[in-house]
């Protein structure tokens, strides 16, 4: 069997993922800077090199990944491992699609924001029998007292657009409104979704005044400035303060009436991790067949998806 490597492992959404695996019987190798089974720098080069092995499955949870550079994915073309990362960057992962075709020639697999965004909105899409989709919106309220960490707060803050977003959801669910962010979906679904016209993320703190800071922030760097400064304060606000239930909506546009899939309840962070465990799971199954960079629609099966899902408890309601 192969190894399973977990970068960024002892973080929030490492651990998630090293606890299924252990559960379905992996004992993966936890990886971070500072501490774990093995000590990786997932930005140096000799780090890698040193730590790494051909024929490894690389589990990537080392966020914050706008600051991250290319060292893993090179890593992965000359030593001969695979990749999937959850991560969240526009620009990270525009940095894996601009080099797809040398890393479709070494033969490994790179799996890129293998989470809610994109395998979740790629199998949304597949699945509400729209064929010409035109707009994706998804409405995310993040359950912070439980899934607020530095890491997603740091890409939050970077990933900012400026703007007001509302909708009107079915019930219970009902009226929203929150602050664009960047979507990874912007890069990853275009291709196999020529039709998008509109990608886009609406974040909602959910919490008094917080949305209205969020856009200060985006429109006045000093103020994003003291929040990244004072990053640990606004952690601990939404651990205190924010929502115990998150919310991630996808509004799918079309020439027809908009269709909606709604998911709901205070395990919505699993949805972040679900896609890397079951792609892990099936490539350590040998059941796994594409190679390079996988587009998000195969990274997992739709029905699975969605059944584990349900067996989370995460509530899912269409419209």
């Amino acid at each position: 069997m192969k190894r399973v490597v977990i970068l960024g492992g002892s973080g929030f959404f490492g651990a998630l993922i090293a606890e299924r695996l252990r559960a379905g019987g992996v004992q993966p190798v936890i990886a971070s800077r500072s501490h774990g089974d093995v000590r990786i720098d997932a930005d140096n080069a000799d780090s890698l090199k040193a730590n790494l092995k051909a024929r490894d499955l690389v589990i990537d949870a080392a966020g914050p990944f706008h600051k991250r550079t290319p060292a893993l994915i090179q890593a992965a073309r000359t030593i001969g491992f695979d990749v999937i990362d959850i991560s969240d960057s526009v620009q990270y992962t525009s940095m894996i699609y601009e080099n797809e075709a040398p890393i479709g020639a070494s033969g490994v697999r790179v799996l890129t924001a293998c989470s809610a965004l994109s395998s979740v909105s790629a199998a949304i899409l597949k699945s509400v029998g729209v064929t010409e989709p035109r707009r994706l919106s998804a409405y995310l309220v993040p359950p912070s007292r439980t899934a607020a960490t530095p890491a997603s707060t740091a890409s939050l803050l970077h990933s900012l657009d400026g703007k007001t977003r509302s909708f009107r959801f079915p019930q219970p669910i009902g009226k929203r409104a929150g602050v664009t962010v960047k979507s990874v979906d912007s890069v990853t679904l275009r291709r196999e979704f020529p039709t998008l016209r509109t990608i886009e993320l609406v974040v909602d703190t959910h919490t008094f005044g917080m949305n209205a800071v969020l856009m200060l922030a985006a429109r006045w760097p000093p103020v994003r400035r003291v929040l990244e400064r004072y990053q640990p304060t606004a952690v601990d606000i939404m651990r205190r303060f924010g929502p115990a239930d998150g919310v991630l909506a996808y509004e799918i546009g079309s020439s027809m009436k908009p269709k909606y899939v709604i998911f709901v309840g205070p395990k919505i962070y699993m949805l972040s991790v679900l896609p890397a465990i079951e792609a892990a799971q099936a490539i350590l199954a040998n059941k796994f067949e594409h190679r390079g960079v996988v587009p998000p629609s195969k990274h997992v099966d739709a029905g699975q998806l969605f059944e584990t899902v349900r067996k989370e408890g995460i509530v899912a309601m269409a419209g």
